[in-house]
């Protein structure tokens, strides 16, 4: 924001720094967005970084105020570059005084964003009475499951999308086509991403909607709410990922940042049947404590904001090294994501191996940065970005029909005095792999001589498992590869504790799934 604010007896007063300049040259051109070179004409001389003959950057909207040229007299607001702050190092053009933008043709269109302000645009929102898109969503209430993607930061966004990408095509899977949906906790126009008109024409984002007081989407929508359902029901996606646009705010404290909206977020995916899915900000080079590790903005949002269960993605090298990222974070990282999923929360632990996602992030069409940080200086936030949308992908191709499990006799036993199965492998519980192992019925002799070989008659069972009726209880079934390098052969894993009246049948093992089952 372009505001500053200045203490007098007491208050706090809201105040802009204004300056005329003059356009000397143009920069770069994106959707909706005109950089520039502008030299200061008039005003104090103080702040020296927007005094008068001085020569800054500066960003034209031109959907808003028109496309200036060379020698074209602009207003500008500077009070964000003169403080050094997060505007991308521009003064904003507020208007080309000579030169000002024809009339709009008469349009639908009744929704004013940035209400209030000598800037606010009327656009037509996808679910309002004159939009074609009306009657689609007047009654819709419903995602049907379609995995939502909350990050806390807009850099997030191409690190999500390579992670989805990467694991589309690593299953023969065409990549899923996504929506954008922006909220307005940072940089209002979409305009402002560089990023995100990139992505658009690499082919990567499907569309973006603006929700809110944010605008310039290719959909415009009340709130967050009409924004997902415009996702599923207008624009058929497969999934969305949902963040703030650039320009996060935050302010040192527990509660005073923009991503606390987040937690927000998933309550709205869960309230409309979606998969809510949780991607971490991490970081292994931030200099501020609160950033390392898993953030503050991140416990806070997901820990005690978000109320519906979601999926919080845990990324974990599992002894696979992966430049950029250490045990020593994996630890942490693991620790701190316990301490906001079940038994905590309603949230589910959902570790996601991160083998083959530091090559994915290198085909990304943008730069990737965060915090002024790239990919070489800290690869962790894409890192765990990129492992949620693997995981968003993952869900798009669940495990339908049934599972087998072998399991312990004595095991199933308490299983039933205890209403779950919880057992993931013989050598460790759900709660330290974080799923339970499956099998196809053909690799289940393959599963069972591997783990089970030394046990005698009596000791095991076969459990076939519906894992349609794990999906109606909540519980995610996907095929992911059995090895840590994600390159092995892909196994069912069941995200969840398995309810007994999920079990189709309980059989003594017999040496063979064949002998088991006849």
């Amino acid at each position: 924001m372009d505001i500053t604010t200045s203490v007098v007896r007491g208050m706090m007063v809201p105040m802009i720094i204004w300056r005329d300049g003059v356009v000397t040259s143009t920069g770069t051109s994106w959707r909706g967005a005109q950089e520039l070179q502008v030299e200061i004409t008039s005003g104090p001389v103080e702040p020296a970084r927007v005094a008068p003959g001085t020569s800054v950057r500066a960003l034209a909207y031109t959907e808003l105020v028109g496309t200036p040229g060379v020698g074209d007299r602009v207003s500008l607001t500077c009070s964000a570059l003169a403080r050094g702050l997060g505007t991308g190092g521009y003064a904003l053009v507020a208007a080309v005084p000579d030169a000002l933008p024809a009339d709009p043709p008469p349009s639908p269109g009744h929704l004013v964003k940035a209400r209030y302000t000598p800037l606010q645009p009327m656009v037509l929102g996808v679910d309002e009475q004159e939009s074609d898109s009306h009657a689609v969503l007047a009654d819709a209430d419903d995602l049907g499951g379609m995995p939502v993607v909350v990050a806390d930061l807009h850099s997030a966004l191409p690190a999500v999308l390579a992670g989805m990408r990467a694991e589309a095509e690593a299953a023969g899977r065409p990549a899923p086509r996504v929506a954008y949906l922006m909220t307005d906790g940072g940089a209002l126009p979409a305009w402002f991403s560089r990023s995100l008109a990139q992505l658009r024409e690499a082919g990567w984002l499907e569309a973006s909607i603006t929700v809110g007081q944010a605008f310039g989407g290719d959909l415009e929508a009340v709130t967050v709410h009409s924004g997902l359902l415009a996702a599923r029901h207008v624009l058929g996606v497969d999934a969305v990922v949902v963040a703030q646009g650039p320009g996060n705010l935050g302010t040192g404290t527990r509660w005073g940042f923009s991503g606390v909206a987040a937690g927000e977020v998933l309550n709205a995916v869960g309230v409309l049947g979606g998969r809510g899915i949780a991607s971490l900000r991490v970081s292994d080079a931030d200099e501020r404590g609160r950033h390392r590790g898993v953030s503050h903005h991140s416990l806070t949002a997901y820990g005690r904001v978000a109320l519906s269960a979601s999926d919080v993605v845990v990324p974990r090298a599992l002894g696979v090294d992966v430049a950029g990222w250490s045990t020593g974070l994996e630890d942490d990282v693991a620790a701190a994501a316990r301490g906001i999923t079940a038994p905590h929360t309603p949230h589910r632990y959902v570790p996601q191996a991160l083998a083959g996602l530091l090559e994915a992030l290198a085909t990304s069409p943008v730069r990737l940065s965060t915090m002024g940080r790239g990919l070489a200086v800290d690869a962790t936030p894409f890192l765990a970005a990129a492992a949620a949308g693997r995981w968003a992908t993952r869900l798009l191709a669940p495990v339908t029909g049934t599972v087998w499990h072998v399991a312990l006799a004595q095991e199933w036993a308490d299983a039933v005095e205890r209403g779950a199965y919880s057992r993931s492998t013989r050598a460790a519980g759900l709660e330290e792999v974080g799923f339970v192992h499956a099998s196809r019925a053909d690799q289940v002799d393959r599963v069972a001589e591997a783990f089970y070989d030394d046990l005698g008659d009596g000791a095991l069972v076969l459990l076939e498992i519906d894992a349609d009726a794990l999906a109606a209880a909540g519980v995610a079934v996907v095929a992911e590869p059995g090895s840590a390098d994600q390159t092995g052969e892909r196994f069912p894993h069941v995200y969840g504790a398995v309810p007994i009246d999920a079990v189709r049948t309980v059989r003594a093992w017999r040496g063979s799934h064949a002998a088991s089952v006849g």
